[in-house]
């Protein structure tokens, strides 16, 4: 058996902290065609964000309304990964793909989470929540976490 490509690094670049409603929402951009995910692609992104965070009520357990939100732009299309911890240790997770036909679609639901680059963030983002909030668990510094963000290629 082997595999058809390679492995290449990505640029995983942190876009910003988006402040929505009441959620800070830390935005990554991964893409194979440039540096960073087009500006098309994170304005349409944002525009589902009612109805992505609108599923942080599937569960009564606390959020904390910080939700890490990657996008990234692969030879399927833009995929669009958003989580948010609730219940203090759980990560909460939804993929969403943008094809040609350019709505997007939700995907988790066929099994698959993430990719080895969506990954590498996720467990930067897992490392910064177990440092800054669960260490610090008498006195959480979420804002710590937030600031906290990575830019590499990986």
């Amino acid at each position: 058996m082997k595999i058809k490509s390679s492995y290449t690094t990505r640029p995983i670049r942190f876009l910003e902290v988006y402040n929505y409603n009441d959620w800070q929402i830390k935005l990554y951009s991964i893409s194979i065609h440039s540096e960073f995910v087009s500006k098309e692609n994170i304005e349409k992104t944002k525009q589902q964000l009612d109805n992505w965070l609108s599923k942080s009520e599937i569960y009564d357990l606390e959020t904390y309304k910080i939700a890490t939100l990657i996008l990234h732009e692969g030879k399927e299309g833009c995929f669009a990964i958003i989580n948010w911890w609730i219940d203090e240790n759980m990560l909460q997770n939804f993929v969403y793909l943008m094809d040609v036909s350019n709505e997007y679609k939700l995907f988790s639901d066929n099994g698959i989470t993430t990719c080895v680059w969506e990954i590498a963030i996720i467990w930067h983002e897992r490392n910064a929540w177990v440092k800054h909030v669960l260490m610090k668990n008498e006195n959480p510094d979420f804002q710590a976490y937030i600031n906290e963000q990575l830019n590499q290629d990986l």
